[in-house]
């Protein structure tokens, strides 16, 4: 185990089970995880499996409870690929069986007293048991917690902040919910806030689970964009010129707030010369990707709202979701593809329909890349590495070229 994961393993168990949590192989619990001691007996303890390994935790499941171990590694897994769709097979069968836990010899031994299982069970008036996503080391790395019946059957989600940055989310996805509650969107569904408070000093957040899987898919093109129509249009869209825009003030603010940046200067110029073309501003999710978004032949299916934003250009969302595609296979060819293949999502009618005038679609996207790099940038991602953290390294020359896009636009008549 490296020493990032033994840090943030140890800091998990420390807030979801305060009692205390060792790490161990099989049924001995041996080293220790956090400040907190494990002074307890074997019937006070509850296991459960890091899986791949303790090395690389991805997710972590309950050892006694077998269907609700192969019922979140099927909500987890990402079937975006014929290899990933294996895998999760494969692992789900050898948890319904209950082979895994003689295959997977890594133990996370916790104290059932003050554990988070039990918050949740009676916050929602139920015995719940739970499967942890843990994911990827990068900087809004957060617990999520799949809340489950014993037999398997899915009751809702949790979230959980872990430091000042997931916090914040949690937070944030926890008034995003509220706000857009009452919402009633055309072709577009989101879960329903169940239930908020704080545990352990952290907040925490519960919301249902959307009813997607094996009979859901990614959205299609036009999909994707009455998605992204419909959730712009849950504020008043309001067309304003760029210069007179709440937003564009807020973002050059933005720019400011990073301080000596080495990124700021260059972030700042590209911003000023943007031409102060009219746009239409409305809400956007903030992180439209195909990890968040399912769709039916009828309906989609958005979660994880914790950057739901106002007054933002309408637009913003489809490049998001198409960037997140196009760097699958690879950063830089997938920038390229994306500087054309954004442009013509921004052209569509539907985008038309919605105030977008074609001639502005650079001026958008240029937009877009600068919100984007004051994100990572503020949120420090490139120090947990990720893809697309690195903004020197691809953002900032994809957003030379738009700008030289944008002004010659502006300057052809319509």
């Amino acid at each position: 185990m490296t020493a990032d994961d033994a840090t943030y393993l140890a800091g998990l168990a420390q807030v979801l089970w305060p009692s205390g949590g060792r790490l161990g192989r099989g049924g001995a619990a041996s080293l220790p995880l956090g400040e907190s001691a494990l002074d307890t007996d074997e019937a006070g303890l509850r296991a459960y499996l890091p899986v791949p390994s303790a090395h690389h935790p991805r997710v972590i499941l309950p050892v006694a409870d077998r269907f609700a171990a192969a019922r979140g590694i099927s909500a987890f897994a990402q079937r975006h690929s014929v290899r990933a769709r294996l895998r999760a097979a494969l692992l789900t069968t050898a948890f319904a069986s209950g082979l895994a836990p003689m295959l997977l010899r890594d133990r996370l031994h916790v104290a059932t007293a003050s554990a988070i299982e039990q918050a949740l069970s009676s916050a929602l008036d139920r015995e719940v048991v739970i499967a942890i996503h843990v994911g990827p080391p990068r900087a809004n790395r957060k617990p999520v917690l799949l809340l489950l019946t014993p037999g398997g059957r899915t009751v809702g989600y949790a979230k959980i902040g872990v430091n000042d940055l997931t916090s914040r989310l949690v937070k944030a996805e926890t008034r995003a919910l509220r706000r857009i509650s009452g919402a009633r969107m055309r072709d577009v569904t989101v879960p329903r806030l169940l239930h908020a408070q704080e545990w352990n000093g952290h907040p925490l957040l519960v919301q249902e689970a959307l009813p997607v899987g094996d009979q859901t898919d990614r959205p299609t093109r036009r999909q994707l964009l009455r998605c992204v129509v419909q959730i712009s249009e849950l504020a008043p869209v309001r067309h304003l010129p760029l210069s007179g825009s709440p937003y564009r003030r807020a973002l050059a603010e933005r720019i400011d707030d990073l301080g000596d940046r080495p990124e700021v200067p260059a972030l700042r110029a590209a911003l000023d010369r943007l031409p102060d073309v009219r746009l239409p501003f409305g809400a956007w999710h903030g992180d439209l990707t195909r990890w968040n978004v399912a769709g039916t032949a009828r309906r989609a299916f958005v979660w994880d709202w914790e950057r739901l934003e106002f007054g933002v250009p309408v637009g913003f969302d489809a490049l998001h979701y198409e960037l997140n595609e196009c760097v699958q296979s690879g950063v830089h060819p997938g920038v390229r593809r994306w500087l054309d293949s954004g442009a013509r999502l921004l052209r569509d009618p539907l985008m038309a329909g919605a105030g977008l005038a074609p001639g502005t679609a650079s001026t958008v996207m240029a937009l877009y890349l600068v919100d984007l790099a004051a994100r990572y940038l503020h949120d420090r991602q490139e120090e947990a590495g990720g893809h697309l953290a690195a903004v020197s390294d691809w953002l900032l020359p994809a957003l030379a070229g738009l700008g030289h896009r944008a002004a010659h636009a502006a300057r052809s008549p319509a």
